[in-house]
């Protein structure tokens, strides 16, 4: 039973793989997620737009997207 509440596909080349290795790349891959998954990966991953203003406040990110939608003229831009 797996321990995480996420589907991951994983698209592999080698058809003789063996499933343990199939299990590592798995759990590799829970890591590298639950390391960006939380609200400091979240806050520096996006910035705030607010009219004329852009702002990186991980407070004012928090309260602006704690709604189901953002205030108008307010936008959230991921930096990558």
């Amino acid at each position: 039973m797996s321990k995480y509440r996420r589907d991951i596909i994983l698209v592999i080349k080698d058809d003789a793989i063996q499933p343990r290795s199939i299990d590592t790349q798995v759990e590799c891959l829970n890591y590298v997620i639950a390391c960006v998954e939380n609200r400091e990966g979240f806050c520096r991953a996006h910035e705030l737009v607010n009219r004329n203003r852009i702002t990186s406040s991980k407070r004012k990110i928090l309260s602006a997207v704690k709604n189901e939608r953002l205030k108008p003229f307010r936008f959230l831009l991921n930096k990558n």
